[in-house]
């Protein structure tokens, strides 16, 4: 809002508030101060959209707070409190622009309310000449004293050239030269410096005019952001209403302005959430076919089972034995075996290793696809955010499917022999897991050194084994602050060997071992529960 308009709103609201007690002061969303005097309301305004000063009957009023939307901050509320407390009921004894700047200055008795408007807006509270409070920033004070050398009426056309040739940093050297202009006629006159004396002569008979992207009763809310309030007509291309008094237009200005920054508050934590889903969907699918990838071909597992089985041979303590492929004796195989166990034993063990990959590979190919297919769903739902230009084209509240809103309590997994993992999620939750929820022999585990979950692996008869444990590892490492390293230790204990150490989630270890493991995610790998 530039020095002209000021003076002419001014101009219109004086007769109806000098000397007229202010009797409410409210808030309007989180960027405005309300003054009821008499059968005005001053809007007082800092938003960066909106910054200004806007006379309006109670019903319009009243209409515009509603769909404000928002609160003010705390610092803000605070300003509220003591604005209440020492305006109202008091006269407003003279209201004024400061020569040379965009601010208004009131006086009410003992007490001085400053408007700013030069970036950033803020309202200052000052009471007997010191300040007391701000609303939307921090104060600003002293307040700048008359320079009307700064004004309008005495900028050169040498100081809009000099402001023209720096480029983008123009349009805030010329306004730094004369405040009064406001930014959109700076930006005019950067973009065209031999336009100032045009501006100049028109600007000494002004008129109201609210610049428009297009015909006001087609425009969607995204196009609102450019609507401005003129003194006189910029530029001709753009269309233009000029509603018969300054205050009727900066009424317009100020409802149209709102409704986009109601659409864009609304549209921006929507376009977050839907850019985020995208993102973790990516992520994961990314994750599942590389956990399908890594899978043991199952096939492969059994012939080398039955080849061990087909030899007949004993190799105590061996770690690999060669033995004929049972589909074709003229070829060799290699397998690895346990020391621990016999040839008989080793087979069996790779037939249960065979049928738990053919499980897996199962379960993470039915993952990725309906991951693969939530994914395709996202990415359209933020097409259709982007491509959004109203509220009406937006959804209530962020899309998320009942998948993937986390349910109260412990993350669930399942090992891959069915064994019962459960995860943290905060230091009080991990202090519950591990205290009042894991049994003594239960196993604990957690990475060293850094911060993260508290993992319980469910063992109520004593048959985790090293697969187990080694998920277990993996699963903890993951929800930790070393996600990102390529291995990270992990404490290794039954829950037997802990207490508590002080604050939620601190614990004191009296014995452990250490897995080193690479952070693995288990969605998608490991069974929910």
């Amino acid at each position: 809002m530039d020095a002209v308009t000021l003076d002419h709103l001014l101009g219109e609201i004086l007769p109806r508030v000098r000397g007229s007690a202010v009797r409410r002061v409210r808030a309007a969303g989180p960027d405005a101060l309300l003054l009821e005097v008499q059968r005005c309301v001053v809007w007082l305004d800092v938003g960066r959209e909106t910054a200004g000063l806007y006379p309006l009957g109670r019903a319009a009023a009243d209409r515009l707070r509603a769909g404000a939307g928002g609160a003010p901050d705390a610092r803000s509320r605070h300003a509220l409190l003591l604005v209440k407390k020492h305006l109202e009921g008091r006269r407003l004894e003279g209201v004024r622009r400061i020569p040379g700047e965009r601010a208004v200055e009131m006086d009410v008795g003992p007490v001085r309310l400053w408007l700013r408007l030069a970036r950033p807006a803020v309202v200052t509270l000052a009471v007997e000449g010191e300040p007391v409070a701000a609303f939307g920033g921090d104060p600003a004070w002293p307040p700048p004293a008359p320079d009307r050398g700064r004004a309008w009426t005495s900028l050169p056309v040498e100081a809009v050239v000099a402001a023209a040739s720096a480029g983008e940093r123009g349009t805030g050297a010329l306004l730094a030269a004369c405040p009064e202009l406001g930014a959109a006629i700076a930006r005019r006159l950067v973009r065209d410096p031999s336009s100032w004396p045009r501006v100049r002569d028109a600007l000494v008979s002004p008129r109201p005019v609210v610049a428009l992207p297009g015909p006001l009763d087609r425009l969607a809310d995204a196009e609102l952001g450019s609507v401005e309030l003129w003194p006189c007509v910029l530029e001709t291309p753009r269309e233009t209403v000029t509603p018969p008094t300054w205050s009727e237009a900066a009424a317009l200005v100020l409802e149209l302005r709102l409704r986009h920054a109601r659409f864009a508050s609304r549209l921006r934590p929507l376009r977050d959430a839907a850019r985020a889903r995208v993102r973790r969907l990516q992520q994961l699918a990314r994750h599942l076919e590389s956990d399908l990838a890594g899978l043991p071909a199952e096939d492969t597992l059994r012939r080398h089972a039955e080849a061990l089985l087909a030899s007949g041979s004993d190799a105590p303590g061996a770690t690999t034995i060669e033995v004929a492929d049972p589909y074709d004796p003229a070829v060799r195989l290699q397998v690895r075996l346990d020391p621990r166990l016999s040839v008989p034993a080793n087979a069996d063990r790779l037939f249960d290793k065979a049928r738990r990959a053919a499980r897996a590979r199962v379960q993470v190919a039915s993952r990725l696809q309906e991951t693969t297919d939530a994914l395709g769903a996202a990415s359209g739902a933020e097409s259709r955010l982007h491509a959004a230009r109203s509220v009406a084209d937006l959804p209530s509240e962020p899309a998320s499917p009942a998948a993937d809103r986390p349910s109260a309590g412990p993350r669930r997994f399942l090992t891959s022999r069915g064994l019962l993992l459960l995860v943290g999620r905060g230091a009080r939750e991990n202090h519950e897991l591990t205290f009042k929820v894991a049994r003594p022999d239960d196993f604990w585990l957690h990475a060293r050194d850094v911060p993260g979950a508290h993992v319980i692996l469910r063992d109520p008869e004593r048959r985790a084994g090293a697969d187990d444990l080694r998920e277990a590892a993996e699963v903890a490492a993951f929800f930790s602050g070393a996600r990102g390293s390529a291995q990270v230790d992990v404490h290794v204990t039954r829950r037997k060997h802990l207490k508590p150490a002080g604050g939620p989630g601190r614990v004191r270890v009296s014995h452990s071992e250490t897995e080193r493991v690479a952070p693995r995610d288990p969605e998608g790998r490991l069974r929910k529960r």
